[in-house]
């Protein structure tokens, strides 16, 4: 039998292996999904592309999640059905949706990347406003210097030409929805089971999508859509899957300041695309804000160094298997 040494060694490396595979995926193919956005919704409606983009990825997520676990992943409280929809609508239908609208009308990929940047930032006034987390003064420089690095790429320098108000102000809106989305994410009840409560949100923001593309009257035009639009649906679809799951994952066992630190991650890899695929330029001052934004995640992962290395909390493992809290002796 394996010494209790070892038996808590294990865990905390198959938690390490996972917070390094679920960041790499939130900080790589999230990036990327900017471009793909772009590309979508060059030929594809923005609201009905990306209704269709996650209830494929929600629906193909369920049938996994049902074949693996059972029907009995989905058998929920009414607040658990209620915090995983809700966050679908914050998420998925404002956070990706508002984006995709954005981009539609004509906003950058690199730019709509660079302006999430600022969900670290709300994040973090939500947190202090809300009274109930400490934040420590290394955690705030390290925001401080990814918000400097955030002006410098959004300056008349950096920024491109021919940007509407109202394309940037719909990017905007989508960080905000996304910033309000991450911090409520760690305090409402949803799923206790990660793939079906990523499935639920897929599906019911998938679902507001569609009734919201309706309404704006959009209209799929099959001889209009172009082989790259199509490539770039299949891929986001595909993408979706794995972001969320991550994103899910990393909502429950890490701390938020980890998590946001995509924010500045991806518009480094949306600028680095864009260059690669579209053959956009970089001019000196958007290298020297990519510059500091990395240098505000190094800041923020060391200040964010948890001090204990648990697989799950204890409160959530109590909550997904149904335990009751342990009383006082």
């Amino acid at each position: 039998m394996a010494s209790p040494s070892v038996r808590q060694a294990r865990p905390r490396g198959r938690s390490a292996s996972l917070l390094v595979l679920a960041v790499a995926t939130v900080w790589i193919v999230w990036g990327s999904t900017f471009l793909g956005i772009r590309v979508m919704v060059e030929t594809i409606p923005p609201l009905l592309g990306s209704a269709v983009r996650f209830v494929l990825g929600g629906g193909a997520l369920a049938l996994v999640v049902v074949a693996v676990h059972g029907r009995g992943a989905f058998r929920l409280r009414a607040d658990e059905w209620r915090g995983s929809a809700a966050m679908g609508l914050l998420l998925v239908a404002g956070g990706v949706g508002l984006v995709a609208l954005a981009e539609h009308r004509g906003l950058p990929s690199s730019l709509a990347a660079l302006i999430a940047s600022s969900e670290a930032a709300m994040v973090l006034g939500l947190r202090i406003v809300a009274g109930r987390e400490r934040v420590s003064p290394a955690t705030v420089v390290g925001v401080g210097v990814g918000v400097v690095g955030v002006v410098l790429l959004l300056s008349p320098g950096s920024r491109p030409a021919g940007v509407t108000l109202v394309a940037a102000l719909l990017g905007l809106a989508g960080s905000i929805t996304w910033a309000t989305g991450t911090w409520a994410g760690a305090r409402i009840h949803t799923a206790p089971n990660l793939l079906a409560n990523v499935a639920i949100q897929m599906l019911a923001g998938g679902a507001v999508l569609l009734v919201a593309g309706v309404v704006a009257g959009e209209r799929f035009d099959a001889a209009a859509v172009s082989t790259r639009s199509l490539v770039a649906l299949a891929g986001l679809t595909v993408a979706s899957v794995a972001v969320y799951a991550a994103y899910a994952w990393l909502l429950r066992n890490a701390s938020l300041s980890l998590v946001t630190t995509q924010s500045y991650v991806n518009p480094v890899v949306a600028v680095v695309l864009g260059v690669v695929v579209l053959h956009e330029t970089i001019g000196t001052v958007t290298a020297i804000g990519m510059a500091i934004t990395l240098v505000a995640v190094v800041l923020v992962l060391r200040a964010e160094r948890p001090d204990r290395p648990p697989w799950v909390p204890m409160d959530h493992a109590r909550r997904v298997l149904r335990l009751p809290r342990r009383s006082a002796v």
